[in-house]
């Protein structure tokens, strides 16, 4: 009897180990499966109602979290199979409640606009960013979707790329003596003609790409005048290359150039003379985002074009 009843005591024992063990085990696993623990990456539904913020969310790798975009954000391609919400200043609410998004991101010069004010009530989060008018600005508009978005985003590629462009554009400063006078016009048909003045992109890059911006009087844009092309004299005409084309004169037969230098008082200035108009596409020159650094660089080149050929010679 006394064998048997140890051998029972053993038995029990067993059992119980056994059940401790998979009592802990469990309770392990309960534990490393607690979802408190898991880190959850927020999704995103993003309307975007500035161009160079669409293209940096691409830049990013952020474009499927796209649900909407404004009337600038035509680039890249893939923006225009993104529904679309029209010019910021003319917002349809309904339309952009009906994408779902769960946060807006405009520029912060949209700051107040009344079509936004009733969203953010509805649970929508709207953001607004900066976008510098420097070589480095979407770098910082990089930090700035780091914070809003709550993840990291790499910028290795963009780093590389703006570094390379300032040396080759440095060389080319360091290399040319000239500065010429540029007037950049913003057109939307001949009736519509405006001059930038300072603190503008237009005088950014102008300066940047080693020109000398000729308004200096007033900021923003003012309408243009035959008295200011005159007082300007510029050198050099900028323009975005859909303003040159709005002057076309389908009629007469008449392309934006000759349109352009058909104005008298465009005729009369060393612009005018030597048809030194340079035209590039809008966002591209304007927008100051991930392209920026290889619009200053093609902007310096044609600026500087005269002096570098002969450089080239005596090379």
């Amino acid at each position: 009897m006394k064998s048997i009843s140890i051998y029972w005591i053993l038995i029990v024992g067993l059992l119980l180990t056994v059940s401790s063990c998979s009592s802990e085990a469990s309770t392990d696993s309960q534990v490393a499966d607690t979802p408190a623990d898991v880190t959850e990456e927020k999704e995103w539904r993003i309307v975007s109602l500035n161009g160079t913020i669409t293209e940096l969310l691409y830049e990013f790798g952020l474009e499927e979290s796209i649900v909407g975009v404004d009337v600038t954000s035509n680039y890249p391609e893939g923006t225009k199979s993104i529904p679309n919400l029209g010019h910021s200043s003319q917002l349809n609410t309904e339309a952009i409640l009906a994408l779902k998004p769960n946060l807006i991101l405009m520029d912060e010069k949209m700051q107040g606009n009344k079509a936004l004010s009733g969203l953010e009530a509805s649970g929508i989060k709207i953001k607004t960013i900066k976008v510098p008018h420097t070589l480095e600005g979407s770098l910082e508009v990089a930090e700035q979707l780091e914070t809003v978005l709550e993840k990291s985003i790499e910028t290795d590629a963009l780093k590389a790329k703006i570094s390379k462009n300032k040396q080759q554009l440095e060389r080319i400063l360091s290399q040319t003596t000239e500065r010429p006078k540029v007037l950049f016009i913003y057109a939307r048909g001949a009736q519509a003609m405006m001059v930038a003045g300072k603190n503008t992109f237009a005088e950014a890059a102008i300066t940047l790409a080693g020109g000398n911006p000729v308004v200096q009087e007033f900021e923003a844009f003012k309408p243009l005048t035959p008295e200011a092309l005159l007082q300007y004299q510029p050198e050099v005409i900028l323009m975005f290359d859909s303003g040159l084309a709005s002057l076309r004169d389908a009629t007469n037969n008449k392309s934006g150039e000759e349109q352009l230098l058909g104005i008298p008082s465009v005729s009369q200035t060393p612009a005018g003379q030597n048809r030194r108009i340079i035209t590039m596409e809008a966002l591209y020159l304007s927008g100051f985002g991930p392209r920026s650094s290889d619009a200053i660089l093609e902007l310096a080149t044609a600026l500087h074009q005269k002096e570098l050929s002969l450089l080239n010679e005596v090379e």
